[in-house]
């Protein structure tokens, strides 16, 4: 199965990078640019429409796939491993599924494209969002919580909370698209990581489907790391967060046969921890600064880190960084032994912790010695 993910892994990188440079050429002709503004770190117009090539390098790969399969059942030629033989019937189950996610991926695809032309209202966009995550939900694509079927409202009760883990991922995602290579980056790291924990636990479909979100991305970021050539729009950051948000539903993370401790089910919440960090740091200081949560500012992780004194590229490599390091410790829950589950998954869960609490400590210091050096200098001007 690593040939299959290897195949799939260079089919997204190719179908990405080749969509980039097509849809750079058109985005210069048809005007499609982002023009440098207040909050925007580029000062020269930049194509947009990256989020296009994202789009086919990943579901173009996969319908790829798909006849790749279809012809393998038919001529089952001798040359390929004997293995793939015996995963084809599950990969015939999972196609509807598949066409299912396909379906939502274009709907929230479209919902940032005609943002990125247009330009829609937060609210329009946050209903968009919560239309495909609705439409997931009732084509049974939601989070495996451990009640029983019988319980009442028990079906309820996840489709909810599905509906708000897929707005939360997916916005977490979009809200990282402020510099450049971040959300790409963070995609492909996180990507990197689900793809351990989906060869440990036999997900191969699963795996297959990282492996060309992790091409696409990696494709993307050969344009994309600064300075940047074209950007994603939210018709690509948008698309990765769903399709993050997506993978950490239909990923089987704990089982009752598996010897696996329960704390497992918390493994994508540990991953996706640095997005999540930044979306809530930001909601909370611009309720703190009375400012509209949904209205953009200078206050994200990566921002307030160049406001430290790191340059774009080291800003963006710390959070690289810091999700690898609150990502991978998250793994090691497949790991443990079931009698001695519970102070080691504490032992993870409180490293993640410690690691954002020393990043906000390091930040607020910073800050205040900033402050300090401002106030000292405009008295000292005042003075003289």
């Amino acid at each position: 199965m690593e040939l299959v993910g290897v195949i799939t892994f260079i089919t997204a990188l190719v179908i990405t990078i080749l969509g980039v440079i097509l849809v750079k050429r058109l985005a210069r002709v048809l005007h499609f640019v982002d023009e440098p503004g207040e909050r925007k770190v580029h000062q020269y117009s930049i194509p947009l429409g990256g989020g296009i090539a994202l789009f086919f390098g990943v579901f173009l790969t996969f319908f790829l796939a798909i006849v790749s399969v279809s012809l393998i059942k038919i001529y089952r030629p001798l040359w390929l491993p004997p293995a793939i033989y015996e995963y084809l019937p599950g990969v015939f189950i999972m196609i509807p599924r598949l066409v299912t996610i396909f379906i939502g991926g274009m709907m929230m695809f479209m919902v940032g494209l005609i943002d990125d032309i247009w330009g829609l209202k937060p609210s329009i966009k946050l209903l968009g969002q919560f239309i495909v995550a609705l439409f997931l939900v009732i084509s049974d694509i939601h989070l495996s919580l451990f009640l029983p079927r019988s319980i009442p409202l028990a079906n309820y009760f996840a489709g909810l909370i599905t509906i708000a883990w897929i707005i939360l991922i997916t916005n977490s995602l979009n809200l990282l698209d402020h510099m450049d290579g971040l959300s790409a980056g963070v995609t492909a790291v996180l990507s990197a990581i689900f793809l351990i924990a989906a060869y440990q636990t036999g997900q191969y479909f699963i795996a297959s489907f990282l492996c060309a979100i992790l091409g696409a991305t990696i494709g993307f970021l050969v344009f994309n790391t600064h300075p940047a050539s074209i950007f994603m729009g939210d018709a690509g950051s948008l698309l990765l967060g769903y399709m993050v948000s997506i993978l950490t539903i239909i990923f089987t993370f704990y089982r009752t046969q598996a010897d696996y401790p329960f704390y497992v089910f918390f493994v994508p919440l540990l991953v996706v921890a640095v997005p999540l960090f930044d979306t809530i740091s930001v909601v909370i200081i611009r309720l703190k600064n009375h400012k509209p949560i949904f209205k953009g500012d200078m206050n994200h992780l990566a921002h307030r880190l160049i406001g430290l004194g790191m340059s774009v590229r080291s800003a963006v490599l710390t959070i690289y960084l810091l999700t690898i390091g609150t990502g991978l410790p998250a793994v090691l829950l497949y790991f443990i032994r079931k009698e001695k589950s519970l102070i080691v998954s504490l032992i993870i869960l409180c490293q993640v912790i410690l690691v954002l609490i020393i990043i906000t400590l390091l930040e607020q210091a910073g800050r205040n010695s900033i402050k300090e050096h401002d106030e000292n200098k405009t008295k000292n001007d005042t003075q003289h």
